[in-house]
């Protein structure tokens, strides 16, 4: 498969058929490109993987571990899309007529739980956990959101005409715990250097995450962070933990 990211493309092919469905769903909110030959590759073979992006190589020694592929994939997409005005965060985003949410925390620490409490309030979910963001003239915008995700341990997608969607994003909700009963706290992060830090984890994550597969470190990704996150210090975080319900119904 041939797919277009940004300004370039990449041709990814699988040789483990066990791992295909989490390999090309990781690609399906980009578009797909037929007979074109490109320099860019993402191979994921018996016995290694195989990466070439903008002339750079490497190369991982080993079969690789289910829980890599992940970490990889958004590593390649990551190095193609990000740049001063560009990033791809760990998030989602969800949105209605009025404004869009960008939802971060960490892995399994609620993001798409909240999501779902936003759509008992008729929004919908535009990013399903990794989201391509812009920013113009200060503004933040959703340029395209990923569609895999998994539910009961069953693989699906969201609407790609609702990933595809350019959503402006209001304000970003960071997850620091959810909880069905306990006292929820909203908080307003106000201060420019920790705002910058509380979110870069979300933008950096592919460099921070331990590979497995092979000691070889992935592409680095954190060039443009601090420059893109700089532009964004006027968009409200909320730092929140707590009710899913009371946080939804007081950040709607």
């Amino acid at each position: 498969m041939i797919y277009k990211i940004k300004d370039s493309l990449l041709a990814v092919e699988n040789q483990i058929s066990e791992f295909d469905d989490i390999i090309y769903g990781r690609f399906s909110q980009f578009e797909q490109e037929n007979e074109i030959k490109t320099d860019n590759y993402l191979k994921f073979n018996t016995n290694n993987v195989q990466i070439k992006i903008k002339g750079k190589k490497k190369i991982l020694n080993a079969k690789v571990i289910k829980t890599d592929i992940y970490t990889i994939i958004n590593n390649v997409i990551s190095y193609i899309v990000n740049d001063e005005n560009n990033i791809y965060m760990h998030s989602v985003v969800v949105s209605n007529s009025k404004q869009g949410i960008l939802i971060i925390g960490n892995f399994s620490q609620g993001k798409t739980t909240l999501a779902n409490e936003f759509l008992k309030y008729g929004y919908k979910i535009n990013s399903s956990d990794q989201t391509w963001l812009e920013i113009n003239e200060l503004q933040l915008n959703q340029v395209l959101g990923s569609r895999f995700y998994r539910e009961n341990d069953k693989i699906k997608f969201l609407n790609k005409e609702d990933t595809k969607e350019n959503v402006r994003i209001d304000k970003i909700i960071r997850i620091v715990g959810l909880c069905d009963k306990g006292i929820t706290s909203i908080n307003e992060q106000n201060n420019f250097y920790y705002k910058i830090k509380q979110i870069s984890d979300y933008c950096n994550w592919t460099n921070i995450t331990p590979i497995f597969t092979d000691d070889v470190y992935l592409y680095d990704i954190r060039k443009f962070t601090k420059t893109f996150l700089s532009q964004i210090s006027k968009i409200k975080l909320y730092n929140v933990r707590g009710n899913k319900d009371e946080i939804t119904r007081k950040l709607k």
